[in-house]
Formats: structure tokens, sequence, C-alpha cells
């Protein structure tokens, strides 16, 4: 635990900024969106009141494919490199305050990786099966998001909305034409990602 909280600290060290890229070459940024799926745009936030409100959001729970301890298809084929970010991810929601429950969290969080370019324009961009039959949460398909290779995707749900209400991203995690799954690499990463999360789930 020590060690990855030095890992943090030296994301926070190097991240410069929002969408831009830092000292190591890797791309960060986010963004958050609202409404019901079942509107007309649905994932899009058209009005101020459309944001979510995030002061609701106190506990977390798993994607079902994150829980699956024999999924690796979003994750290069290596269950280590799954574990080591859903290591990190699980650190940096605690960090923010975030309780976790193993059912019926205020968020469902999933996270995949992307070892060419990609466009995300819809949950079909994100691969079949990704969410279940039973996770159908909306996509911003006016906000779309163009990832380069060696990326790592965050993103948070909320359950009872059905709809997706951030994401956030690094790119350019390679080595060579390979992703580089380095651990000290991933972890700082993670810790660049959620220096773009703005909300804690307490009032620290």
């Amino acid at each position: 635990m020590k060690t990855i909280h030095s890992f943090l600290l030296l994301a926070s060290l190097t991240l410069a900024a929002t969408g831009c890229a830092n000292e190591s070459g890797v791309t960060v940024g986010s963004d958050q969106r609202g409404t019901n799926p079942a509107a007309t745009n649905a994932g899009y936030i058209s009005t101020a009141t459309d944001q979510p409100d995030f002061s609701k959001y106190k506990s977390y729970s798993w994607s079902s494919q994150i829980t699956d301890p024999q999924n690796s298809v979003f994750f290069l084929n290596d269950l280590i490199f799954k574990g080591q970010i859903r290591d990190a991810v699980e650190h940096e929601m605690a960090a923010k305050g975030y309780t976790y429950q193993p059912d019926n969290g205020d968020l469902v969080v999933n996270f995949r990786t992307f070892d060419q370019p990609v466009e995300l324009a819809s949950n079909d961009n994100l691969g079949a099966g990704y969410w279940s039959d039973n996770e159908r949460y909306a996509y911003n398909n006016r906000n779309k998001v163009k990832l380069d290779r060696g990326s790592i995707l965050v993103q948070m749900a909320d359950r009872q909305k059905g709809v997706q209400v951030w994401q956030g991203y690094a790119s350019g995690l390679t080595d060579g034409n390979v992703f580089d799954k380095n651990k000290d690499k991933v972890y700082v990463a993670i810790g660049q990602i959620f220096q773009t999360y703005d909300h804690r789930a307490d009032k620290l």
C-alpha cells in the first residue's frame, strides 16, 4: 500500500492538465454526462439542470465483467494486468471517500484497455459484453472521444438512472508498438485519470 501511495503522489506531480500530455507522453482527459436514457438524446447533457448531482453518490460497485474472475477480454487477455488496474481504481475511489458495496452501489464502475487507436461514439465501440444485459447505460453519442494506442478508460454509471455520468482516460501507455503494462506506470496513469475527477463522497 505504501508503494501505491508513492506512485499516486508521483501522478499528482506529473499531471499537467485535463486533456493534455504530460512529460511522460501520456494524455489524460475526462468528461461527465447526464439525462435519462429514455430521452431523445440519451446521455447528452443539454442544460445545466441535466448535470448529475455527484453529491448523492456515496458508494460504488464493480460492473459484472470486472467481478468475473475469468473475464480478461477487455484487458489484453491478461488477468494480472486487469488486477493491477482494479487495485489502482479501487484505491482512488477509496481516496475520494467512496464506500465499496458488492451490490447496489450508487455508482457502477467499469474500465477497459485499448492497445490500438479507437473512437468512442456508442456502447458498440466498447465491445460486446462490456456492459451486461442488465447494465444498460446510455452513452453520450454527441461527445465522441478519440483515444490513442495504449489507453485505459474508466467509466462511472448512475445505477438508478441508468446513465453514464463520468468517464476518464489515459492514453499513450506504450513501449514501442505494444501496451506498456509496467505496474508503476499503470498506477501513475490511474492516479492521473482521477486527478480530473472533481467530486468526493465525503465533505473533505
